[in-house]
């Protein structure tokens, strides 16, 4: 519900006057409002591993357990994350391939070991696109 709340926080504000000048919320920042459950403003291993099942189970169209190139589409299925996560080769990430990866993920961008990532740790781990 917190989290419902603060996305529409961001939205109304995002969506004032003409000509008022505001930040941009960033894809890093709606990603940590969308997963920060407790709404710490941080994302624990169980905040990062629950997002990537619900994501998980809404992409697995089929309900097989396996994440295939027609539910995730060819441009992801052939971008080197993907591929290189499907661990067996088989053309499709199992649960448990998702959950390696995350993990892995979780382990590299907690720079600093508290069990924690911030937005910090998660703007250096995916700095956003120079224009």
């Amino acid at each position: 519900m917190k989290t419902h709340i603060v996305a529409a926080a961001v939205a109304a504000i995002l969506a004032g006057s003409a000509g008022m000048a505001y930040a941009q919320v960033t894809d890093v920042e709606v990603g940590l409002i969308k997963a920060d459950a407790n709404g710490d403003q941080a994302l624990s291993q169980a905040e990062v591993m629950l997002d990537a099942m619900r994501g998980f189970v809404a992409s697995d169209l089929d309900g097989d357990g396996i994440l295939e190139a027609n539910e995730v589409g060819e441009e992801i299925a052939t971008h080197p994350e993907f591929t290189d996560n499907d661990t067996d080769k088989s053309g499709g990430l199992t649960v448990d391939e998702v959950v390696a990866e995350k993990l892995a993920d979780f382990q590299a961008i907690d720079t600093n070991g508290d069990g924690l990532l911030t937005l910090d740790e998660l703007n250096a781990a995916y700095p956003a696109p120079q224009e």
